[in-house]
C-alpha cells in the first residue's frame, strides 16, 4: 500500500486543478497504482476507474472518454475477468467505430489493447485486423512494435498462416534485441518453437524454447517462464522425453500457484500432468490430479475458463450481428428514401421534359409561321420587280433599278438561309430548300441577260461595238462581268447577281488580265472613260 500512497502524493496536483481532463488522467493513474498493489479486482480501483470514466463523459471529450474505457476494460481483462471486460471493450469498440483513429489519444496502445483481448476470447481474425491497425500507429524503433508483432505472429499461427506468423515473429525478435528488450526477444524465438512444434521438428522447437526460458529467467518474466516451461513440457512429450516433461511442468507449476489469476495456465499444467501419468502407467497420482482439474474448472467457470471466453466471444458475435441488422435496416430505408428520390426526379424530369417539348415545338411552330411569312414576302417582292421591270418601258435604266432590287432581295436571301444553317431545328432543312430556290430565282436568268444585254447594245453601241471588235479573247462570262461593272456594280454586287463568289469574280478578271496582257489596261481605261 505504500505505493498506492506514494502515487497519491505525486498527482496530489492534478486534483487540486479544475480541469475535467485531469481529473480523468489523476482517476486512472490512482485506479491502476491500486491494481498494482493489490494485483487483483479490488473496489478501489473500480471506484477510480469509474470515476474516470465519468468525468470523461462529463466533459464530453470522446478521446479521453473511450481511453479511459479501454483502462478499465484491459483492468478487468489483465485479472482474466473475461465477461466484465467485455461490457467496456464493447462500448470502446463502439465508440472508436464512430471516431477518427487519429483523434484518438494513443491509437497504437488503443487497437492494441482491443487486439489482445479479441485474440483470447477467440476472434482470431479480428484481434489480427486491430493489431494491423495497432501497427499503422507505432513507432517502428520500440519495443511496443516488437510485441504487437510478436502477438501478431502468434494470432496468424492460430489461424493456421504458417508464412505471416514466422514473418511476424521474426520482425518481433529483430526490433525487440535492437531496442534491446530481452524478454520480448525471447517470447519471439520462443514462439517460432511454435511454428517448428506445428511442423512435428521437436528438437528445433526445444531448443528455442529452452533458450526463451533461459533469458526470460535471467530477467525474472515469471509469466513468460512459465507459459515457456508448459509449451516446453508439450513439446517434450511429443517427442517422449518423459521425465523432462515432468520436471518442466514442475517449475512451471511453481509459477502459476503463485498468482491467483495464473489458475488458467494451472489448469493447462494439471491436462499435460495427465498426459505424463498415463505414459507411466503411474494410476496413483490421477486422482488427486483430476480432483484439483474439477476445482479449477468450478472456479474459472465465473472468469477465465472455456466457458467465460466462449461466453463473450458469443456476446461480441451476437453485438456485432446486432449492429448488422440495424446497419442493414438503416441501408434499407437509404436505399427505399433514394429509390423514392430517383422516383420523385424522375417524373419531375418527364414532366420538364413534356413542358420543355410543347414550349419548344410551339416555339418552332411560331418561328416557322414567320419565316414562313418571310418567304411569302420575298416571293411578292420579286414578282412585283419582275411586274414593275415589265410594265415599265425597257431601258437601260429600268434593268439597272431592277438589277440593284435583286441584289438587295439576294443579300437578304443570303442572310436568311446562314440563320438556318446555324439552327438544328426538324424544319430547317425544309425551310433552306424553300429559300434557295427563292434565291436562285433572283440570279440572273438567260432571259434576263438578254433584256440586259439588249438595252446596254442600243445605250453603249460605241462601247459595245468597240469591246466586240478589239477584244476578242473576251468569253460570255467576261462579258456579263464587264458589263456590270461598266454599269458601276461592285464585286459584291455582281457575285449576288450571277449567284458566284466574289473571290470567283476576281479569279475570272486574273485571267482576262494574263490572257489579254497588255491589252487589259487599255480596256479598263476605255471602261472608266466611257463611264
Amino acid at each position: 500500500m505504500k505505493d498506492t500512497v506514494a502515487i497519491k502524493s505525486i498527482i496530489k496536483p492534478l486534483q487540486k486543478r479544475n480541469s475535467d481532463s485531469d481529473k480523468v488522467l489523476y482517476h486512472l493513474l490512482l485506479a491502476n497504482a491500486h491494481a498494482k498493489a493489490y494485483d487483483r479486482i479490488n473496489d478501489k480501483s473500480n471506484h477510480h476507474f469509474s470515476k474516470s470514466i465519468q468525468y470523461g463523459q462529463k466533459l464530453d471529450d470522446k478521446a479521453l472518454e473511450i481511453w479511459a474505457t479501454l483502462c478499465y476494460a484491459e483492468y478487468f481483462y489483465n485479472y482474466r475477468h473475461m465477461t466484465k471486460a467485455f461490457t467496456f471493450f464493447a462500448t470502446a469498440i463502439e465508440k472508436i467505430d464512430q471516431s477518427d483513429p487519429a483523434k484518438l489519444i494513443f491509437p497504437g496502445k488503443s487497437f492494441t489493447k482491443i487486439g489482445f483481448y479479441l485474440g483470447t476470447i477467440g476472434n482470431k481474425k479480428e484481434a489480427v485486423n486491430y493489431l494491423k491497425k495497432a501497427i499503422k500507429y507505432t513507432n517502428h524503433d520500440t519495443a511496443e512494435y516488437a510485441m504487437i508483432s510478436d502477438n501478431l505472429g502468434y494470432y496468424y499461427l492460430q489461424l493456421g498462416d504458417l508464412v505471416n506468423a514466422r514473418k511476424n515473429f521474426d520482425k518481433a525478435s529483430e526490433v525487440a534485441k535492437s531496442v534491446g528488450d530481452s524478454v520480448r526477444y525471447a517470447k519471439a524465438i520462443g514462439n517460432l518453437g511454435l511454428i517448428y512444434e506445428k511442423n512435428q521438428d521437436y528438437p528445433r522447437a526445444i531448443k528455442l524454447l529452452q533458450k526463451d526460458i533461459q533469458i526470460s529467467e535471467h530477467f525474472q518474466a515469471e509469466q513468460n517462464t512459465m507459459f515457456a516451461y508448459t509449451v516446453l513440457a508439450r513439446l517434450f512429450i511429443a517427442n517422449n522425453q518423459v521425465l523432462e516433461a515432468d520436471e518442466a511442468l514442475k517449475k512451471a507449476d511453481f509459477i502459476a500457484k503463485s498468482k491467483p489469476y495464473f489458475k488458467t495456465n494451472e489448469l493447462e499444467i494439471l491436462k499435460l500432468k495427465l498426459q505424463i501419468i498415463y505414459k507411466q502407467n503411474n494410476s496413483g497420482d490421477e486422482l488427486g490430479v483430476r480432483r484439483r482439474i474439477w476445482i479449477l474448472e468450478d472456479s474459472l467457470s465465473k472468469t477465465d475458463g472455456v466457458l467465460p471466453l466462449n461466453q463473450a466471444n458469443w456476446m461480441l458475435q451476437k453485438r456485432n450481428y446486432q449492429q448488422n441488422i440495424a446497419s442493414a435496416k438503416l441501408q434499407l430505408v437509404k436505399e427505399s428514401f433514394i429509390k423514392n428520390l430517383v422516383f420523385v426526379t424522375s417524373v419531375l424530369l418527364i414532366l420538364l421534359v413534356i413542358t420543355v417539348v410543347f414550349y419548344a415545338k410551339k416555339r418552332e411552330k411560331l418561328r416557322q409561321g414567320q419565316n414562313d411569312s418571310r418567304i411569302k414576302e420575298y416571293e411578292k417582292t420579286n414578282v412585283r420587280n419582275e411586274q414593275k421591270l415589265a410594265d415599265a418601258h425597257r431601258t437601260l435604266d429600268s434593268q439597272i433599278d431592277f438589277l440593284k432590287r435583286k441584289n438587295i432581295q439576294i443579300q437578304k436571301l443570303h442572310l436568311e438561309i446562314e440563320k438556318i444553317k446555324n439552327t438544328e431545328l426538324p424544319s430547317g432543312e425544309k425551310e433552306h430548300r424553300k429559300l434557295d430556290a427563292l434565291l436562285q430565282s433572283h440570279l440572273m436568268t438567260e432571259e434576263n441577260w438578254r433584256n440586259f444585254k439588249s438595252e446596254f447594245q442600243r445605250e453603249h453601241s460605241d462601247f459595245y461595238d468597240n469591246l466586240m471588235e478589239n477584244f476578242p479573247e473576251i468569253t460570255a462570262s467576261n462579258l456579263r462581268i464587264i458589263l456590270l461593272q461598266k454599269l458601276g456594280f461592285s464585286n459584291a454586287d455582281i457575285s449576288g447577281l450571277l449567284g458566284i463568289t466574289v473571290e470567283a469574280v476576281k479569279k475570272s478578271k486574273q485571267r482576262l488580265k494574263r490572257k489579254l496582257g497588255d491589252k487589259y489596261d487599255l480596256l479598263f481605261q476605255l471602261i472608266a472613260v466611257e463611264n
